[in-house]
């Protein structure tokens, strides 16, 4: 590279490794605007032609986080192929794009989450004859957003490496606690 560069008198090339920088994240907002304007929209067209509207929810639902995913492992492309930097540098950019991966993961899957409760209110529990699903439905959803939450924030902490084992075992002794105190009412 540096003859080739050396053959338009271009022998210093400290601006090198910036600029291909520069351009493979220029490259990445290219491809995730590409994915997010007209990728998806075909997506989105071929589950039309499907019985049911859940697979478009579930692709309207994980269309943000994807285009964000491809921008996130552009950026770590971008700052770790063409720059010379020392492995404490490496390890605190792949800490970072690993803590952005996760989160990105949890709002996929609570969007994905959210979106089949949705849809199965919507179009299943409606048509049952007693109201119990449509009552209970909405507890179960919040249930599971704050199970997903719950776990990405574990996985979270233990990524900034938090012992997270006291707060499972206390989540443990919780759980317990809350199923004696309710056994009464349910009995009931």
């Amino acid at each position: 590279m540096d003859t080739f560069l050396a053959n338009f008198g271009l022998e210093d090339v400290w601006w090198l490794p910036p600029a291909i920088t520069a351009a493979i994240f220029v490259l990445s907002l290219i491809l995730a605007a590409t994915v997010h304007k007209m990728l998806f929209p075909i997506v989105v067209r071929l589950t039309q032609w499907t019985p049911t509207n859940l697979d478009s929810r579930i692709v309207q639902s994980i269309r943000i986080p994807i285009t964000l995913g491809i921008l996130v492992l552009g950026s770590y492309i971008a700052l770790t192929l063409p720059l010379e930097l020392n492995q404490g540098q490496l390890h605190s950019i792949g800490l970072v794009i690993t803590l952005l991966i996760i989160i990105l993961g949890i709002i996929t899957a609570a969007s994905v989450t959210s979106s089949i409760f949705d849809w199965y209110i919507e179009n299943v529990a409606s048509r049952t004859p007693q109201g119990f699903a449509s009552r209970l439905l909405p507890l179960f959803r919040r249930i599971s957003m704050t199970l997903v939450y719950g776990l990405g924030a574990l996985l979270v902490l233990d990524q900034l490496d938090i012992n997270i084992s006291p707060l499972i075992a206390g989540l443990g002794l919780g759980g317990l606690a809350v199923a004696l105190a309710i056994q009464p009412t349910l009995s009931n």
